[in-house]
């Protein structure tokens, strides 16, 4: 049954789960994810939300009041900030959360429609312990309930812009910050006494290890049924031509009109918001010259899956890291999404801009390595060393250069400090300290 309703969207994405996830084990994992649950879940709950899905650590929430749902959000920051002041450095747990309000399509129990795509691009936008908002949410909250700032605005696919704002962090303006409750806790505190989330961990592991047998039953059922199926041998009428394969073909024959064209067809189907959708979608509207739209459909796509990002689609990515038009608001965004929600498999498509005439492509470039823990200690020189010989880059992209010679901690990063510490140009404080303390360090190793 489908139907449309108005309803506020809650979307939580957890900072650096593609990095986490692919150095933990399988049980850290899931120790993980239930120890995420456990925290967000009942305070999703307590403030009158219900989860729509998750796909591996995003939760998508819905509530009917707006002044609810952000209030649950910044709920969800204390309980979290709280939880990481307690726990070890590896158990810590930090997540974006955006919310948008408007009328969306409610399907088999999920939800389509542009609130759902406006959530997941102003998530992309936000940074770890934030909470982000669209002005219909702003417009339609109780105002006195929580303080927030304009943080920017994001462009329509037909025109027009979206304004988004940011939860100012503090309770009490008179009261010090405390990193434990970075909104006030006052909103986490109607919810009274939550349950241990430590718990959930062992309840989990109990429930596992009692459906153990029961899911071998199921899956070798499963596996007869569908050798029977086929030793039938079952035939069928001939399907049409999927629209997906179509839109792809007609993307590599350079026809990106016609591929939206096809897209086009799937918009009232479930398979809208499917990644591979919007993968060729991205590259359809990349090939337009629609970046914006493009890195909306792409940070959609690799929220659920980012292995759904192909090479044509992360060079289409880096391309946009190392265009002019690309809208500056959302480089922070694009640079997480390739750094930490693809990680390591990004590198190859931004190491190219490493050697790009623009100091910013460069600077933006390294960062993504530096993230997706793919930098090596030459491509850091080597930015460094551009970054000082360009007469274009500015006193930032200078000071930058410092600071990553003197991480590398090179025989040669002294010789190319004291190049830039009696110079003319920017930098040259920074310079002159880290020789200082290269100096200090050999007497002390000589003593």
């Amino acid at each position: 049954m489908r139907r449309e309703r108005n309803i506020v969207l809650l979307l939580s994405d957890m900072k650096g789960f593609t990095a986490r996830t692919s150095r933990q084990t399988r049980e850290e994992n899931a120790r993980m994810l239930v120890l995420h649950d456990a925290l967000l879940l009942p305070v999703v709950r307590g403030f009158g939300g219900r989860k729509v899905k998750a796909i591996g650590d995003a939760v998508l929430a819905a509530f009917d009041s707006p002044t609810d749902a952000v209030l649950c959000a910044m709920a969800i920051q204390d309980r979290l900030a709280a939880f990481n002041s307690r726990a070890p450095e590896r158990d810590h747990i930090e997540v974006r959360l955006a919310l948008s309000q408007g009328e969306v399509r409610v399907e088999r129990g999920d939800v389509h429609g542009e609130p759902v795509r406006l959530a997941l691009v102003a998530c992309a936008l936000a940074d770890a312990g934030e909470v982000v908002l669209t002005d219909a949410v702003y417009l339609s909250m109780n105002k006195s309930e929580a303080a927030t700032e304009v943080m920017g605005s994001l462009p329509l696919p037909g025109g027009g812009k979206v304004q988004l704002r940011r939860a100012l962090r503090g309770g009490d303006p008179a009261a010090p910050y405390d990193a434990a409750a970075p909104y006030g806790g006052r909103a986490l505190a109607r919810l009274g006494k939550l349950p241990d989330p430590s718990r959930a961990y062992v309840l989990w592991r109990a429930g596992e290890a009692g459906l153990s047998f029961a899911r071998k039953r199921i899956v070798w059922a499963a596996a007869a049924l569908l050798l029977i199926a086929a030793a039938a041998g079952e035939r069928g009428a001939r399907e049409p031509e999927d629209p997906l394969r179509r839109a792809a073909e007609l993307v590599d024959l350079r026809q990106p009109v016609a591929a939206l064209s096809e897209l086009d067809r799937l918009a009232e189907t479930s398979r809208a918001h499917d990644p591979r959708v919007e993968v060729v979608r991205g590259k359809a509207e990349h090939a337009l010259g629609q970046f914006g739209l493009a890195f909306s459909d792409f940070a959609e796509a690799a929220q659920q899956d980012p292995r759904a990002l192909d090479g044509p689609a992360l060079a289409a990515l880096a391309d946009e890291l190392d265009s002019e038009a690309f809208p500056g608001v959302w480089r922070p965004a694009l640079i997480r999404l390739l750094g930490e929600t693809v990680g390591r498999p990004a590198a190859a498509a931004v190491r190219p801009l490493l050697t790009s005439q623009h100091a910013r492509s460069r600077d933006d470039a390294l960062e993504v390595l530096e993230l997706a823990g793919a930098a090596t200690d030459e491509e850091r020189l080597a930015v460094a060393t551009a970054d000082l010989a360009d007469e274009r880059a500015g006193c930032a992209a200078h000071e930058r250069a410092v600071q990553r010679i003197v991480q590398v901690n090179d025989p040669s990063s002294e010789k190319l400090l004291t190049k830039v510490a009696w110079g003319t140009g920017c930098g040259g404080a920074q310079a002159r300290d880290a020789i200082r303390r290269y100096r200090r360090a050999h007497v002390a190793d000589a003593r």
